[in-house]
């Protein structure tokens, strides 16, 4: 069923009727204006009031590798439902998604929630019926965005410097300030929220100097999982391309003109599965590389109001086909550590993470992934929270401990990006009571962070520490001390890492990643 709105700057639109809300898709945000070229913001209506914008139906997704959205919904641990039909399109993916409550009121401007999912969670119906039934009601707003090669390759030869996908998202909030205020939402009070990928996108967005958002939600990704390529990076990245695409041996015009003859698939189809892509340093736009000694600084914006950073307890479950995937990885975690760490300081991690080759391998795989996450998830968060006190950037922190309940190979761990299943409830038939309970505790703290009540209240605020939100186990939400949750839920672990220095761990985390350098 379709419900129309004649919005005020963009023109008379159809939208997708549900019980509490409507939805307005495949909105078209920014104009494409070629391949491995920046987009402009769309800035006119996309209407007339004779023949109104049919809104819903999905927009095109952005071009992505074979399988994308099937990969994202199985790191959950079973392949969930979803809808297997999207299409895809340069031309017209960049578009995004509006659902507004049905209980908005004439003059009314309500928080906005805008999120940068993994592109098959891009749905947000079922949190803002949420925010609608707490009392707490928001406009969701879902962008496409490019990815992969088609969003970030850069190279002298190409003369540009890449970042086409952080761009988009850039002329995205532009887009909302244009255009959100006639669905009811208001442009100055912005709350972003980001998982995974969407993190890391999310993170690097905190370091340029344009305001876009009043608040931040980090979630499980950040600058140092992905961070800015230099020109040296970013020029071997390009050579890969070239190689993978048979045109070494082409001249450059004719090199730049079969990347922009090839369609999207042929592309796509002939690079490895997992090319590691990243943001280009870019004096002006992004300055820096991110590290571990610098996150604080460059996550602390002065123009986001508020910050909320976390993870899930074994959010390198991710990682399992790539780094946890050797025959003993207990063995190769050891001998990573041995040849990293000086003596000492390798032998305390070691016994810290219970690592050993005479260890079964379901339990071996658990102890890495532990270490891994804490290297690569757990220790970003506690630069970002403890360097740089000078900023004035308010930030908090959670971490979600609830163990997957699916019967998968990740039952009974809290594994990556099973706190979205949870957070979005697009799968609540799926889920238990307990775990039902337990997300719509999570939307109910996250509505009140994005109407600016804070991620904490005053009577959560606990001696001998800053408050720790922590969600799960067994569909709990409590509040611990900062130090009390690292020595009773980490068994200390952050507080030896950080001892280690922010070097030596992010060598140790390059070489179980990546291997160890010869």
């Amino acid at each position: 069923m379709s419900s129309a709105l004649n919005h005020p700057t963009l023109g008379p639109l159809h939208g997708l009727s549900f019980p509490s809300t409507t939805q307005y898709r495949g909105l078209p945000y920014a104009r494409f204006n070629g391949r491995l070229k920046e987009a402009s913001v769309h800035s006119g209506p996309i209407s007339l009031a004779e023949t109104p914008y049919d809104a819903t139906q999905w927009g095109p997704l952005c071009p992505q590798i074979p399988n994308g959205i099937k990969f994202d919904f199985a790191l959950a641990g079973v392949e969930l439902p979803h809808n297997a039909d999207y299409k895809q399109s340069e031309e017209g993916g960049l578009n995004v998604v509006v659902t507004v409550p049905k209980t908005l009121k004439a003059g009314e401007k309500l928080p906005v929630v805008v999120c940068f999912w993994p592109q098959g969670f891009m749905d947000l119906q079922n949190l803002v019926d949420l925010s609608v039934k707490q009392g707490k009601p928001v406009i969701g707003v879902a962008f496409n965005y490019r990815l992969g090669v088609l969003g970030l390759l850069a190279s002298k030869e190409l003369n540009t410097a890449g970042n086409y996908g952080l761009k988009d998202q850039v002329l995205g909030f532009k887009w909302l300030q244009r255009h959100i205020e006639g669905f009811g939402g208001d442009p100055s009070n912005i709350t972003a929220f980001g998982e995974s990928a969407g993190a890391m996108l999310l993170s690097a967005l905190l370091q340029l100097s344009t305001p876009l958002f009043n608040r931040a939600l980090v979630m499980s990704g950040s600058a140092t999982l992905r961070p800015s390529k230099a020109e040296h990076q970013q020029e071997a990245l390009y050579n890969d391309v070239i190689q993978a695409l048979d045109l070494t041996s082409n001249s450059t015009e004719d090199r730049n003109a079969e990347l922009n003859r090839l369609s999207p698939d042929d592309i796509i189809s002939k690079l490895p599965p997992l090319v590691h892509v990243g943001p280009s340093i870019e004096p002006g736009f992004l300055d820096d590389v991110v590290t571990l000694n610098t996150i604080a600084s460059k996550t602390k914006s002065s123009w986001c109001d508020e910050i909320v950073i976390g993870d899930c307890f074994h959010d390198a479950s991710c990682f399992k086909t790539r780094v946890l995937n050797h025959p003993n990885n207990a063995e190769y975690f050891i001998n990573c550590i041995d040849t990293t760490l000086p003596p000492n300081e390798a032998t305390s991690v070691i016994k810290a993470y219970n690592l050993s080759p005479a260890h079964p391998a379901d339990q071996s795989l658990v102890d890495c992934m532990e270490l891994l996450t804490d290297l690569r998830w757990y220790l970003p968060i506690l630069h970002t929270v403890y360097d740089d006190t000078e900023s004035s950037t308010k930030v908090s922190r959670y971490h979600f401990h609830q163990t997957n309940n699916f019967d998968c190979q990740w039952k009974g761990l809290a594994a990556h990006l099973f706190d979205i299943t949870l957070l979005l409830q697009n799968h609540r038939h799926l889920l238990s009571d307990e775990e039902v309970g337990l997300g719509e505790d999570m939307v109910q703290r996250f509505l009140k962070y994005a109407y600016g009540e804070g991620f904490t209240s005053e009577d959560e605020r606990v001696d001998g520490g800053e408050p720790v939100v922590v969600w799960g186990p067994n569909g709990k939400t409590k509040i611990l001390g900062d130090e009390e949750y690292d020595d009773s839920m980490r068994k200390g672990r952050g507080k030896l890492l950080r001892g280690l220095g922010w070097e030596a761990c992010e060598n140790l985390a390059n070489a179980l990643q990546f291997g160890i350098k010869k």
